[in-house]
């Protein structure tokens, strides 16, 4: 199957989940980090945290959106470690993000690399 196509269907699905890509439709390339922890921490992000963080979907801050993450960020790690273990409730109690972002085989420790490896590329694509 060529590249086109399935970045077409790619595209459709993501489509589907109530929210457009950013204006740019720009879809960055992920960072990689040398260090153990961030590597390990993007093999997790590109399997279930991408899924809504790469362009927004559905209310996520994209990783590309600096402004959205700031405030986040300046919490610190353990309360966005938090967040990410236990999910984030809208004021109608439904998740916004689901706990683990939704997969359940992961382990504390392989969410808190996923974060950080969140938090570092929020850094550097900001930088780019």
């Amino acid at each position: 199957m060529s590249r086109v196509w399935v970045t077409t269907i790619c595209l459709y699905l993501l489509a589907g989940c109530g929210e457009q890509p950013p204006e740019s439709g720009a879809i960055p390339d992920m960072p990689r980090f040398a260090e153990e922890r961030l590597a390990k921490g993007r093999s997790v992000w590109m399997g279930t945290c991408r899924n809504c963080h790469l362009l927004g979907v559905s209310g996520a801050p994209a990783v590309t959106d600096r402004p959205a993450w700031a405030p986040r960020i300046e919490k610190g790690a353990p309360a966005l470690y938090r967040s990410a273990l236990s999910g984030i409730k809208g004021d109608d109690g439904k998740y916004r993000m689901p706990p683990r972002g939704g997969n359940d085989r992961l382990k504390d420790e392989q969410v808190r690399q996923a974060v950080d490896y969140m938090i570092a590329s929020v850094e550097a694509l900001a930088v780019k």
